[in-house]
C-alpha cells in the first residue's frame, strides 16, 4: 500500500497531547481574533476610489510560503476583499504543480480581483535572488506613492522590510520568532512600530520537543543549521534543552550561495558529509530545522547514515519532509485559518486601522503526521495511542529496507 492513512477522529486528542492541555483562556491571551460578521472591516476603495496596491517579499521557492499566500487570499475572498472566484489557483493547484509564490503573484498580476485590492506590477521580490540594494530602492522609492501595503513571507524579508521604516503597513507571517529577529518589540503589548505587524506562532519548537521527547526520551539531540539561528528556532531549542534535560549537537553552515546549480552541488555535498558526521556523535534523537535541505529529493540520502544507527529525525516544518523521509512532525499545519488570520490582519490595516496595535499571536491546533515504513526501519515504539493520535500515518510498504 502507498500513500497517506487518514485519521480524522483524534484531533482533540492530539491537541492534548502537544499543547499540555491548552485552554480557551490561553487562546484568548494569545489575541485571536475573535470576531462577529458586524467587526470585518467592510471592503472599500480608497478615498479616490481606486484599489489598494499590494507588493510581496520573500526569500526562494518554498512551498509552504506558497500554501500559506493561498489561504490568505482566500481569507480576504470571504471577507469580501477579492472578489468570490477571482483568484487564478486553489490549494490543489499548489500542491499538484508545486506553485511558487513567485508564479502566484505572476498570475494575480493578470487577474481582475475586484474592485478593493490588486498586486502591483514590478513588486514581487525573492531575497534569495534579487539584488538587495535594488529591493531597498525599489521599496523606498514606491511605498506610498504606488505601494499601499507590503506583504512579506518569514524572518528575512520582515526584517528588511522592517528596517527600511516604510510609510505603509507591512504585514508578516511565518517568521519562526519575530521578536527575537527585531521585527517586533512585543507579541502581547503592541509591535513597538504602528506600520508592522507579524504572526506570532507561540514557540512551535518548545512545543515539538517536548512531545517528540514525551514519546522516546532523548539525551543528546543533533541539529545542522543553515545560517541565521533565528530562522532556524535555536534560541526555543536551546530553551527547551534547559526545560526538558537534554544537551544538543549543534553545527552551523554558514549561510553560502546556493544559486547556481554548482553552488548547489557543492553545498548539498558538505551537508551529506555533515550528516554522516553527526551519526558518529553517540546522539539519540535529531531535529531537522527549516531551509537546510529546500530540495526534497535529497533527503532519504541525507537521512541514510542516522537511520543506520536507529537514530529518529524529528521535523520542526514542513509535513512533505516526512513524506520524504522523516519519521514524524508535529506541525503547526493549520493553513486554512493562520491564512484567515493574516486576512483579517490585512483587513483591518487596510480600513485605517495601526498595523501594529492589532492582536499577532495565533496558537494552531496541533498536526501530527508519521512515516511508518521510517518508524518500523529504525524499530520505533509504536502504541495504540500515539497511533490514534495520529492525523496521517504515511506508508509506502518499504519498512524492510
Amino acid at each position: 500500500m502507498k500513500g497517506l492513512i487518514k485519521i480524522f477522529a483524534v484531533t482533540m486528542a492530539a491537541g492534548t497531547l502537544l499543547l499540555g492541555g491548552c485552554t480557551n483562556d490561553t487562546v484568548e491571551e494569545a489575541g485571536v481574533f475573535e470576531e462577529t460578521e458586524s467587526d470585518i472591516p467592510k471592503p472599500h476603495t480608497k478615498a479616490d476610489g481606486s484599489k489598494y496596491r499590494i507588493a510581496y517579499v520573500d526569500y526562494d521557492e518554498y512551498i509552504p510560503a506558497s500554501r500559506q499566500l493561498c489561504y490568505i487570499l482566500k481569507g480576504l475572498e470571504e471577507d469580501g476583499w477579492i472578489s468570490e472566484g477571482a483568484i487564478p489557483f486553489t490549494p490543489e493547484d499548489i500542491e499538484s504543480k508545486d506553485m511558487s509564490t513567485k508564479q502566484m503573484y505572476e498570475k494575480l498580476l493578470e487577474a481582475d480581483l475586484g474592485s478593493y485590492i490588486e498586486f502591483v506590477e514590478g513588486g514581487f521580490f525573492y531575497l534569495g535572488y534579487d539584488d538587495e540594494n535594488d529591493i531597498r530602492k525599489t521599496l523606498t522609492e514606491r511605498a506610498g506613492k504606488d505601494i499601499d501595503l507590503i506583504i512579506t513571507f518569514g524572518t528575512s524579508a520582515g526584517v528588511l522590510v522592517k528596517e527600511l521604516d516604510l510609510p505603509v503597513p507591512m504585514i508578516d507571517f511565518s517568521a519562526t520568532d519575530p521578536v527575537a529577529s527585531g521585527i517586533i518589540e512585543s507579541s502581547t503589548e503592541g509591535s513597538g512600530d504602528p506600520e508592522v505587524w507579524a504572526q506570532v506562532e507561540a514557540s512551535v519548537p518548545l512545543r515539538q520537543l517536548k512531545y517528540y521527547h514525551s514519546l522516546k526520551p532523548f539525551k543528546k539531540l543533533g541539529m545542522i543549521i543553515y545560517g541565521d539561528e533565528i530562522i532556524s528556532g535555536v534560541p526555543d531549542i536551546m530553551r527547551a534543552a534547559d526545560e526538558i534535560g537534554f544537551s544538543v549537537v549543534k553545527y552551523n553552515i554558514d549561510s553560502r550561495s546556493r544559486e547556481t546549480k554548482e553552488e548547489l552541488d557543492e553545498y548539498y555535498a558538505l551537508v551529506k558529509s555533515e550528516f554522516e558526521r553527526m551519526a558518529d556523535e553517540d546522539i539519540d534523537a535529531f531535529f531537522f530545522t527549516a531551509d537546510l535541505v529546500n530540495d526534497q529529493e535529497y533527503l532519504e540520502e541525507m537521512f541514510a547514515p542516522l537511520y543506520k544507527r536507529k537514530i529518529p529525525v524529528y521535523a520542526m516544518d514542513d509535513v512533505n519532509t516526512v513524506y520524504k523521509g522523516a519519521l514524524m512532525i508535529i506541525s503547526a499545519y493549520d493553513f486554512e485559518n493562520v491564512g484567515r488570520f493574516v486576512a483579517d490582519a490585512i483587513t483591518h490595516v487596510l480600513d485605517g486601522e495601526e498595523a501594529g496595535a492589532l492582536p499577532c499571536i495565533y496558537t494552531s491546533a496541533p498536526y501530527i503526521c508519521l512515516n511508518l515504513d521510517v518508524a518500523r526501519r529504525i524499530d520505533y515504539p509504536l502504541n495504540f495511542e500515539f497511533l490514534a493520535a495520529c492525523d496521517e500515518i504515511y506508508t509506502e510498504g518499504k519498512a524492510d529496507e
